[in-house]
């Protein structure tokens, strides 16, 4: 490949990487408290909301990431006793998917930066 198609890839790939951090901050301000409302029961939601309340934005971020790793792995955290086994399913569709793109964008840009790093530069 030429230099300026690896460019163009390279550059791609932070963008993606950029906006999916945006996206993390704007949903995590909105609607962080309103995931954490549907989920009241569980209390690793409440844990964390305790932990992490005073920190700000920042402590928004981890709280809503904590949330969406529940949503990636449920099974685990249903074995361990961190959530009920129908407290998942009370959250809206549209509440999840806003929740869990973000992340998912995020972790599919850092895999292709590290395939790209090993793979082609």
């Amino acid at each position: 490949m030429s230099d300026l198609v690896i460019l163009f890839i390279m550059l791609f790939i932070f963008f993606i990487a950029f906006l999916s951090i945006f996206l993390m901050l704007i949903f995590s301000y909105k609607y962080t408290d309103l995931i954490e409302g549907h989920l009241s029961k569980s209390r690793f939601v409440a844990n964390n909301r305790e932990a992490f309340f005073d920190l700000g934005l920042i402590g928004k971020v981890l709280r809503s990431g904590s949330i969406a790793s529940m949503f990636l792995i449920p099974r685990l955290c249903e074995k361990r006793g961190l959530i009920e086994k129908d407290e998942l399913l009370s959250l809206p569709p549209q509440l999840k998917r806003m929740l869990i793109i973000p992340y998912v964008m995020g972790g599919v840009s850092f895999f292709a930066m590290l395939v790209f790093r090993f793979f082609f530069v």
